[in-house]
């Protein structure tokens, strides 16, 4: 049923809106701090089949929420399916999650007795067992290592909570009770979106809003054709690497070769390493979500990320690459490979399409776990923070800072909430200096922050890009190196690999210094009032404003600076 452009238009905001609704209500339920306070899930709805409506918040989110519809229809058939159900995974390579810390909830959605969608939900949880703390060991060397994996299986059926499968999660987590909350809510968020999918059909008709989605699939899908036909055909290649999978020092090569032939792409992972002994596989959904989201931040960031945007993508990645590992890789630090995908496609794109170009962002992302025996609420055994750096500059300007490049809409956590959670001291939270590169456009900023444990911890870090930076562009200098210091600034200082797990004594201080983007253009050619604001602010020390941008300045009391008279260096 084809729908009017009015009435398409309504259905189109209205879905939005229940996305948007069940996110809040995941977010505003949730147990743990990484779900409440780091905002790493999102709420989403597929069709029937699986084709992806849209999704609110996580960006690597919505791609995947196709791989657990089709999880869950290939273990139920249709007619096991019923109204009331929902369904839960963390199953990587059968639920569509990233790894087994994401947590997978889907709702089915009836109307008058027929399966018309299903309302989706993924959410970081602080731990699912495995080897460590948080479920994120370097020492993983197979998924089994990573936690509990649960497949695509009925959590609540016809209404009634499976007892036997809450107590089974319950007893494979070092955090229970956070774990069962935020799956709690998330079922409650799917539900609650398929309640108002049902008044929306009762508003529209089932017919309207399942023709409104196949016309909205559609525009999307049209938009992007028409974004590519703009760029000039052409091939591109673009590769960057990863310090380690934790087993090898040698680096993981991520090779992308892009071909732009009409209104079509091609990506291709061939020349990409073999799949890593160590967790740094990502699973191919994953990847075709970056690479996706990648393609429309340079060609149309305004289109909207639905099933219809794969299909004038064509991938092209081999089994058994470190970007599409076959079962059982062990996968748990994914974001830096990730991260190392979206990275590559933007420059490939960048290549055919220089006016568009973008420097990378600033590389060292993924997360950090603290497991305490105790803590200030009594049973918050993990402290898991995620990691940000910054984007990378482009023609039109600075790159932003203190920004995580993929998931943009995950913050750090507030040093209140950590501090009252958790045996732990925040003793720096504060801007990197100089940390950024430099350029006509600076890279968006990186930060530096330090903990003091007060109690004794697992230390478990899930980093990388430790001995690869961010690169500039168009003659834009590079960002700083990400470093990962134990007891900074003391005699035993010692500086960490981006895979690592340790026990630490209380007392230990633990200080990340993030890198941010690539800069943009000539730092010659930075307005020399930009250079000394950056100076004013922090952002830039007045030695790397000669050094890189060439601009000498006299200092005055109160940390000013004279900015009548700067003068370039020679």
């Amino acid at each position: 049923m084809t729908v009017d452009p009015i009435t398409l238009e309504v259905i189109a905001n209205r879905l939005d809106e229940i996305q948007r609704i069940m996110k809040h209500r995941l977010f505003r339920t949730g147990y743990s701090t990484i779900l409440r306070e780091s905002f790493d899930g999102s709420a989403g709805i597929t069709d029937r089949r699986g084709r992806i409506v849209g999704a609110s918040g996580m960006t690597t989110h919505t791609i995947p929420y196709a791989k657990l519809v089709e999880g869950i229809l290939a273990a139920y058939p249709v007619e096991e399916i019923r109204e009331g159900d929902a369904f839960v995974s963390n199953d990587p390579f059968r639920g569509g999650v990233s790894h087994t810390p994401d947590v997978a909830v889907a709702t089915p959605v009836f109307v008058d007795g027929e399966l018309i969608a299903f309302c989706t939900s993924f959410g970081h949880k602080p731990d699912v067992g495995g080897l460590s703390p948080g479920s994120g060991s370097p020492a993983s060397r197979s998924v089994f290592h990573e936690g509990m994996l649960i497949p695509p299986v009925k959590i609540v059926e016809a209404g009634v909570p499976s007892r036997s499968v809450f107590r089974i999660l319950e007893n494979n987590s070092r955090t229970p009770r956070l774990l069962i909350g935020d799956i709690r809510g998330q079922i409650g968020c799917t539900r609650i979106g398929a309640e108002l999918m049902r008044e929306l059909c009762a508003r529209f008709g089932t017919a309207g809003v399942l023709g409104a989605i196949d016309q909205l699939l559609d525009a999307s899908e049209k938009r992007l054709r028409a974004a590519l036909s703009a760029l000039p055909d052409g091939r591109a290649e673009a590769e960057n690497w990863h310090d380690g999978d934790g087993v090898s020092k040698d680096p993981i090569r991520v090779h992308i070769a892009l071909t732009k032939q009409g209104d079509e792409l091609t990506i291709d992972f061939t020349g990409s390493a073999d799949q890593s002994a160590g967790p740094a596989n990502a699973v191919f959904q994953v990847v075709q979500a970056a690479a996706i989201g990648a393609v429309l931040s340079i060609v149309d960031h305004s289109i909207a990320n639905n099933d219809g945007v794969r299909r004038p993508i064509r991938f092209v990645c081999p089994e058994g690459k470190v970007v599409n590992p076959r079962f059982p890789a062990a996968v748990n630090s994914y974001m830096p490979t990730t991260h190392l995908v979206f990275n590559g496609v933007m420059e490939a794109l960048g290549k055919l399409a220089p006016d568009k170009a973008v420097a990378d962002s600033g590389l060292g992302v993924g997360a950090l776990a603290f497991g305490y025996k105790a803590s200030g609420t009594g049973d918050n055994y993990v402290h898991y923070e995620i990691v940000e750096t910054g984007l990378g500059a482009t023609a039109h300007g600075d790159g932003c800072g203190i920004i995580h490049p993929i998931m943009i809409f995950e913050t750090i956590q507030p040093i209140e909430i950590v501090e009252r959670e958790f045996p732990v001291l925040v003793r720096d939270f504060s801007i990197r200096p100089d940390g950024a590169g430099a350029g006509k456009h600076r890279g968006g900023l990186g930060y530096r922050r330090e903990f003091e444990l007060l109690q004794d911890a697992e230390f478990i870090s899930r980093l990388a890009q430790r001995t690869f930076g961010a690169r500039g562009i168009n003659g834009g200098g590079p960002a700083a190196i990400s470093h990962t210091l134990i007891n900074p600034g003391g005699p035993d200082e010692r500086s960490l690999p981006g895979l690592v797990q340790m026990s630490l004594s209380a007392g230990t201080r633990v200080a990340i210094e993030q890198a941010g983007g690539g800069g943009w253009g000539d730092p010659r050619e930075r307005s020399p009032d930009a250079v000394l604001a950056d100076v004013e602010d922090g952002y830039v020390t007045p030695e790397r404003a000669a050094a890189d941008y060439g601009i000498v300045l006299t200092p005055l009391p109160g940390g000013r600076y004279r900015a009548a008279v700067p003068q370039r260096v020679a």
